[in-house]
């Protein structure tokens, strides 16, 4: 999943701060209370969705950080003829490729140690909830893939759901909210120009 407690993905609260600093992006609402654009409306919902994954992200690796520190990762360390350094298999599948041409290793070994550490990882896990954590990460995860496949097949029908667009792709790609490589200050920018022309007196976020 994610590599670090430290996300490449911005937390959504600093995207709210981006748009209401480059200009508050309207609301788009109709005096219903529906929205009178549906790239908003899509904004709205990326932008649920995409804190729920923040929050499972950051609740995934703790929940893994725990497991590592208590237990240790699955798998087993295997010297293959010729090979200086050990090689790594943290899988069955990993440890029938390697010891497959190798007759000297004792297979049956590896398989019980990798068995007994697998088992301890898996009981570590269950008390802490690590899967059931997992499973909703990857629904949300694709619930994310689905918004983001709607981003080109919805059609703005305003500056803010343009700039809502835009600011779908600018959270969903750059490193960071203040990265300063290409094109991301750029995109930032076109952002902050759109949310400027759409209503330069506005004050609320399209949120």
């Amino acid at each position: 999943m994610a590599d670090s407690e430290d996300s490449t993905t911005p937390p959504a609260v600093s995207w709210r701060a981006i748009l209401r600093g480059t200009g508050a992006l309207p609301s788009g609402k109709r005096t219903g209370g529906e929205p009178s654009d549906p790239a908003l409306q899509l904004w709205r919902n990326w932008q649920a969705n995409h804190t729920q994954v923040v929050a499972l992200t950051r609740q995934w690796q703790r929940i893994e950080k725990k497991l590592i520190h208590s237990v240790g990762i699955p798998e087993v360390a295997i010297r293959i003829s010729g090979e200086e350094e050990p090689k790594i298999a943290q899988s069955v599948d990993e440890i029938e490729e390697l010891v497959a041409n190798e007759p000297a290793i004792e297979r049956e070994a590896l398989l019980a140690a990798f068995d007994e550490r697998q088992k301890r990882w898996d009981e570590a896990a269950a008390t802490l909830g690590f899967d059931a954590v997992d499973a909703e990460l990857r629904a949300a995860l694709g619930k994310e893939r689905d918004f983001v496949a709607l981003v080109p097949k919805t059609k703005a029908a305003s500056l803010p759901g343009v700039a809502a667009k835009l600011a779908i792709l600018i959270q969903l790609g750059e490193p960071s909210p203040t990265d300063a490589e290409f094109p991301w200050p750029e995109l930032r920018s076109a952002l902050a120009d759109i949310a400027r022309l759409a209503s330069p007196e506005a004050a609320v976020s399209p949120m």
